[in-house]
């Protein structure tokens, strides 16, 4: 009787155990026809994709209050400006634009506009190696070093409508990140401008188009900064033979030397017409001191010192004083000078500006009694301040003109 009761035990143990264990899960394998090859089925693509969207923080809208008063050539005025600019920063969507737009009218009981000019308006399409950018440029830093004089090339035009450009170069000295800047510091950058000149006398039909090419290089050696740039530009006609609208090769060579991010020396040397080099070449040179001291409330931001030096001598250079229509009032250009303070009382810059220059190598510089053109005049403008960029032109050498800015940015 115990061994029956031992073996019902023993069964009854066996049955528990085998009960208790998971069944084996049993995974289908697919089957596959010999020589298929399994894929996901292809997303359909869309027919029309929508804009990217913009992100806010790629778009800025930037403005400038200022009161501008002047004593020179024109005589004494004073004005009210403003100046308001759009910004679409460069993003992942490798766009950018720009627009500037200034107001200006004179001091009046009116409330009416006196001068509205569009002096930026531009897109670009950036990659790692290359940029377009087409529209109304600001050329101020981009082919000169130099803040007042200069410019010869562009015969003093710092806003010009065209292409531009440009493909960031090695050379041996590395490379930055070109998409993070306006100008990348080494590169090669060609420029093409339907015209010159102002816009009842311009045409796009190629007849006044001038060509232009930078090669910009830039070393750091420590605290030292370096850019050294190299102009070459032609139009593709004769306009003006003294002037780069020549026909002929134009170009300058600029260079600068910035100590600290503060201090620099700089110096443009310019060739307007390269088949008359000793009659229209001119150099320019001139320092930048910057964050000099703040008492108080009261702070001296910048003081800038320029000189312009005319290397040729031709009396029948309309450019530089001469006349050939009229020997009898024919002159030769003397060597100026410009110089800046910018002064801060907490937010609001005070901009000296004060010189004897009369626009010489600028498109300024022509009148009805030196030059038989058949072009309206004038035709262009001449040397601008830096800053607010205004024109400030002495009646002669012996004379000073000056002009003081008071504004400020938001």
């Amino acid at each position: 009787m115990k061994n029956q009761i031992a073996l019902v035990l023993v069964f009854l143990a066996t049955v528990s155990t085998a009960m208790g264990k998971p069944k084996p899960t049993i995974t289908p394998t697919p089957t596959q026809t010999l020589g298929s090859t399994l894929s996901p089925t292809p997303t359909p693509k869309p027919v029309w994709v929508q804009p990217p969207s913009v992100d806010k923080d790629s778009k800025s809208l930037n403005a400038t209050v200022a009161l501008h008063y002047s004593d020179d050539v024109n005589g004494s005025k004073a004005d009210s400006l403003f100046d308001l600019s759009a910004v679409r920063k460069l993003d992942e969507n490798d766009v950018s634009a720009q627009g500037t737009v200034r107001f200006e009218k004179s001091a009046s009981g009116s409330d009416d506009v006196e001068s509205l000019e569009l002096r930026e308006a531009n897109i670009s399409l950036s990659e790692p190696w290359f940029e377009a950018r087409a529209g109304r440029m600001d050329l101020s830093d981009l082919v000169t070093t130099t803040h007042f004089f200069g410019l010869y090339p562009l015969m003093g035009q710092r806003r010009l409508d065209g292409i531009k450009i440009y493909i960031p170069f090695k050379f041996f000295f590395g490379v930055e990140d070109y998409k993070s800047v306006s100008s990348p510091p080494t590169s090669l950058s060609f420029f093409y401008f339907p015209s010159f000149f102002s816009s009842q006398n311009s045409a796009i039909d190629g007849s006044q188009g001038f060509f232009m090419g930078q090669a910009r290089m830039k070393l750091d050696f420590g605290d030292l900064r370096t850019v050294l740039l190299f102009n070459l530009g032609a139009s593709f006609n004769n306009w003006l033979y003294y002037g780069s609208l020549s026909g002929n090769p134009t170009y300058s060579i600029c260079g600068e030397a910035t100590l600290n991010k503060n201090n620099s020396l700089y110096f443009e040397y310019g060739v307007l017409n390269a088949a008359d080099t000793a009659d229209t070449n001119v150099f320019a040179f001139g320092g930048k001191l910057q964050h000099l001291f703040t008492w108080e409330f009261l702070s001296l931001d910048e003081v800038i010192l320029e000189v312009q030096l005319p290397l040729g001598t031709n009396t029948n250079d309309p450019f530089t004083g001469g006349n050939g229509i009229d020997p009898s009032l024919a002159g030769l250009a003397q060597t100026v000078w410009y110089g800046k303070a910018r002064v801060r009382i907490r937010s609001i810059f005070i901009d000296f500006n004060i010189t004897n220059s009369q626009n010489d190598y600028t498109l300024a510089r022509l009148n009805t009694y030196n030059i038989n053109t058949p072009l309206p005049l004038p035709v262009g403008r001449g040397n601008e301040t830096d800053g607010l960029e205004t024109p400030l032109s002495s009646s002669g050498y012996g004379n000073i003109a000056f002009s003081v800015d008071m504004g400020v940015p938001f």
